[in-house]
């Protein structure tokens, strides 16, 4: 046995044990600021639709998609740990994004402390320099990787901390001068249990695993170890069949995996795990390189020496290499890789070995120690710059579904379908948007209707493009909604294509530059009559200012307070304007004094600029399907009580904000500025 082996602990000092405290705070309050400023993604909405269900569900991985007419069922990529843990959350504390990302804020915590104790018991066998510990535990604290996993309500972040704990256990249950083996061993277990059952590609550390329980046995038993190395070789065997079979065979999955050469894939570990996916690989390769080049010094002192190497030194680069390995051994069966984050069980080894490098600079003089802070310096430095960008860039923002929620919150109405592309991601649209009110609408009898598209059904395209016209004739207006992080089912956009094709479109909006995430209103024509529509009953005249004229003003019921109120307006102009004109659309309250309390108010050009009053011609109708937003819609008991509410309209200049004042009023009452309507008619519906 080696001198090293053998080597015991020294308590630390009250100043490590402080230092160590404030870097677990640190590493706790940066992943844990902001931590609901970015919307869920797509993958997390796997997350939430697994961790709410029932837990049968939840531990086979059962994902149930709906398209509004038809259900699907498909599974999970991942096995059941990470989700169990959700589960108890999400029914302790509910929904909110911070609850569903807790676990993996707690595992980036947990992280700080888990690789100071590796590196320092690294440094009880003399495999690593005595500062190890402390540079390990900096990294982790500031690493831009975990900050971005740390953050996201999936298990990468937990499988990592899980492939350092399940070794670490493994390292002192199989040491012989470990006095409390036993406690180590159940340790081992349970932490082994949840690393395999976190991530299917845990079992690329298997090998590592398999070794070091070999080595132990092998004093005992050389056979026995050849058995128990050759049974947990063939055990991770199995369980990629398994992970192939339900992933890739049983759902068709594995089309977003790739086959890349070591080339591509080893420069984009090393970028990785030094510092994440938030920078611009091209600009920082030189920083990623001093990275590697210190994790390089931390494999040259763990291995040199026959007795470093007998005392466990082989094992810090194993945490890196290993996993790497099996991938590339994968990847020549069947393409398996996809981004950093299914290597994440490799980055607290990474670290080890960086901190590791800086140790052993650090260890070799006074001024050596100098260039090893400066050094560290220089790797926090690109570190806090990747993390900067993370916070402030929108290029690694996640797609804001909070505005897109709040703007459908504002327009949707009675008489609207919402289209969702793709189904797949039905479950985030509903966390941020109000199209479950459009079901208990459809209850209380309003016309109303949700659907994802493409269909579940995958039924032909001349189908779907028939059922998507169907919807627009059916329906007043039609809004599609689409996020692309799931473009699978449509990759060539034929969907957009055909509704640009075949219907009006009013207004597109993305909801910033980087996103995929859009909303699309499209009516089934353009809204442009010669002369007065068909379904235009009992035209009205109301004139503003001998210039635009309202033929119709038409107001829905008010169904839901969750659900905007429809208005449709029927303008005219009397003669050429070559101005822009916006309006003002409101609901009023006279208050006992007579003045007017606003509930609800829409301001906009006709159409939102897509059809603007400088292209208006005498003699046409342009029909504007509008709404007020939602409300606490007044609903009064009384004809008297209903008097007090009305509909008023008002129109003025885009560039001098000048009101048009009203000229005329036939069939439609009218005075000063403003036109109205009653809000309520007298047998308790609206207009």
């Amino acid at each position: 046995m080696s001198v090293l082996h053998k080597a015991k602990a020294v308590r630390l000092p009250a100043w490590a044990r402080l230092l160590l405290l404030l870097l677990i705070l640190g590493a706790f309050g940066r992943v844990l600021w902001q931590l609901d400023a970015k919307n869920l993604w797509w993958d997390e909405s796997l997350s939430l639709q697994r961790a709410e269900s029932g837990w049968i569900d939840l531990i086979l991985g059962r994902l149930y998609l709906y398209d509004g007419l038809t259900f699907d069922v498909t599974h999970d990529q991942h096995p059941f740990f990470f989700f169990i843990m959700q589960g108890i959350l999400l029914r302790l504390a509910g929904e909110r994004e911070g609850v569903l990302r807790f676990p993996s804020v707690m595992a980036v915590t947990l992280l700080v402390p888990a690789v100071w104790s590796f590196a320092r018991l690294f440094v009880r066998r003399g495999i690593m320099a005595a500062g190890a510990p402390l540079w390990a535990a900096l990294l982790a604290a500031g690493s831009p990787f975990y900050l971005w996993y740390g953050q996201e309500a999936r298990p990468y972040a937990l499988w990592a901390l899980l492939a350092l704990i399940s070794t670490y256990c493994l390292v002192r249950a199989t040491d012989r001068t470990e006095e409390k083996a036993r406690a180590w061993w159940i340790g081992y277990a349970a932490s082994a249990l949840m690393f395999y059952t976190t991530h299917y590609y845990a079992v690329f550390l298997l090998p590592v695993h398999a070794f070091l329980l070999a080595q132990w046995l092998w004093a005992r038993s050389r056979r026995g170890a050849l058995l128990a190395l050759a049974g947990a070789l063939l055990a991770g065997a199995g369980v990629g069949a398994f992970a192939y079979w339900s992933v890739v065979i049983r759902q068709g999955g594995g089309g977003n995996f790739r086959d890349v050469e070591w080339q591509i894939l080893f420069p984009d570990l090393l970028n990785a795990f030094s510092l994440g996916k938030s920078v611009n690989i091209v600009r920082v390769w030189w920083l990623d390189l001093v990275f590697g080049a210190l994790a390089l010094l931390g494999v040259v002192r763990s291995l040199w020496g026959g007795a470093r190497i007998r005392a466990g030194g082989w094992l810090p680069l194993a945490l890196v290499a290993g996993p790497v390995v099996m991938l590339l051994v994968a990847m020549s069966i069947y393409p398996a890789y996809m981004d950093a984050r299914h290597m994440s069980l490799i980055g607290g080894g990474f670290l080890l070995l960086v901190a590791a490098g800086l140790a052993l600079i650090a260890q070799q003089g006074r001024l050596a120690a100098v260039g090893a802070g400066v050094l560290a310096l220089l790797l926090l430095a690109g570190m806090g710059y990747s993390s900067y960008n993370y916070f402030t860039m929108e290029e690694y923002a996640k797609d804001d579904f909070t505005t897109l929620g709040g703007y459908l919150d504002r327009r949707m109405a009675p008489g609207d379908v919402v289209l969702v592309k793709s189904p797949f991601a039905w479950r985030i649209f509903t966390y941020y948007t109000n199209i479950e009110a459009i079901p208990a609408a459809q209850a209380q009898g309003a016309h109303m209707g949700q659907f994802g598209v493409p269909l579940l059904r995958r039924v032909p395209w001349d189908e779907q493009e028939a059922q998507i016209a169907k919807w627009a004739e059916e329906y007043r207006r039609v809004w599609l909604i689409v996020s692309n992080t799931h473009p699978y089912m449509d990759v060539e956009r034929r969907i957009e294509k055909w509704m640009n094709e075949n219907l009006f479109n009013v207004q597109e909006i993305t909801y910033f530059s980087h996103s995929s995430l859009s909303s699309t209103l499209y009516l089934d024509k353009v809204p442009v009559y010669e002369g007065l529509p068909p379904e235009l009953a009992q035209p009205i005249t109301g004139v503003f200012g001998d210039l635009i004229q309202v033929v119709g003003l038409e107001v829905g019921e008010p169904v839901r307070d969750d659900l905007g109120l429809p208005v449709t307006i029927y303008w005219q102009t009397l003669a050429l304007t070559p101005d822009h004109y916006k309006y003002l659309l409101t609901l009023e309250e006279v208050l006992p004094d007579g003045s007017m309390r606003v509930l609800a108010l829409t301001e906009r050009e006709p159409y939102d600029g897509a059809i603007p009053t400088i292209y208006w011609q005498p003699g046409q109708t342009i029909v504007e399907y509008s709404e007020l937003p939602r409300t606490v819609w007044p609903r009064p008991q009384s004809a008297q009580e209903a008097a007090r509410y009305r509909i008023s309209l008002q129109v003025y200049r885009a560039d001098t904000l000048e009101k048009l004042p009203v000229t005329r009023a036939e069939g439609i009452e009218g005075a000063g500025e403003s036109l109205w309507v009653p809000y309520w008619s007298t047998e308790g519906a609206g207009r």
